[in-house]
């Protein structure tokens, strides 16, 4: 197999040591460090599975659970818990619960973690060969929606920044990048500007995710020539139909317009046709006024 699995614990014992017996004997590479952010982040880039082990004093490794949490986030990997119910009630302070793969009480059922990193390992290879999308929305609630409505058909990355977007583009590729047009701190637009300025991050298109469908608010977005300009009022399947549509066209070299397919949303209402402006594929998705 060869794939790398990182346990993170705070010391060596009998129980660790067992665990990474198995590992071996199952032919996985196994690397190890403490609860550390430093020391993590020297092990962490070739490991395809990370096995936090959880340790009493966790409030004292809160740094390094917020690291942990950023990996899962944003470079996709996997975790496993291996914790008591009260030690998991204080690592989901830090690391939220749609992050981790399983939680493995003690004693450690090992062919339940033995099942549970194949899975995790034969859902990465399938994943693999989805396209990517990376979401980037200043709100979490949202984030996590829109990362639900999409995870079963792409593999879905999240930023709640144009930094952390960035950051999240350096060691990953995305084929499409839904970008909130009304962050603080950094707009969608200044966002998008930064992204056009990084060699790595130019070429990957970008829909706008708006909740302002007033007519000076649509055309200062289309002024940007992004992909497309959302509403955030767009429901799931209106969503999905947009961006397989663009996804669809793109491969098969895309249509006379330049952009991609359009969607019906889920009532009816075109901000496109309401402003006369022409819709290059670009779609709305209701209205509203939601941020």
């Amino acid at each position: 197999m060869f794939e790398t699995i990182l346990i993170i614990r705070r010391t060596e014992g009998f129980i660790v040591n067992n665990i990474k017996k198995n590992l071996t004997q199952k032919q996985y590479t196994v690397s190890e460090c403490g609860i550390d952010e430093e020391e993590i982040r020297a092990v962490k880039n070739d490991a395809s599975v990370i096995l936090f082990y959880v340790t009493e004093d966790l409030e004292a490794y809160s740094k390094a659970m917020i690291y942990i949490k950023e990996l899962c986030v944003e470079e996709n990997k996997q975790l496993i818990l291996i914790s008591n119910p009260m030690e998991y009630e204080v690592v989901s302070k830090y690391i939220s619960e749609e992050l981790i793969a399983d939680v493995i009480g003690r004693p450690v059922d090992i062919e339940r973690l033995l099942s549970d990193i194949e899975e995790i390992l034969d859902e990465q290879s399938m994943q693999a060969r989805k396209k990517c999308i990376l979401i980037v929305d200043d709100d979490p609630t949202y984030l996590r929606t829109i990362r639900g409505w999409l995870k079963d058909h792409y593999r879905v990355g999240m930023a709640n920044s144009g930094m952390q977007a960035l950051t999240w583009l350096a060691g990953n590729e995305a084929d499409l990048i839904l970008l909130d047009y009304d962050m603080p701190v950094t707009s969608g637009p200044q966002v998008l500007r930064m992204l056009k300025a990084e060699t790595n991050s130019a070429g990957v298109p970008v829909m706008f995710l708006t909740g302002k469908s007033d007519k000076l608010s649509v055309l200062r977005g289309v002024s940007l020539k992004p992909e497309g300009y959302l509403l955030k009022t767009i429901g799931k399947n209106a969503l999905l139909e947009t961006i397989d549509n663009y996804f669809t066209e793109h491969s098969t070299g895309g249509s006379d317009d330049g952009g991609n397919a359009g969607s019906s949303d889920d009532s009816g209402f075109d901000i496109w046709d309401e402003y006369g402006v022409e819709n290059n594929g670009l779609v709305g998705g209701g209205t509203g006024d939601k941020k």
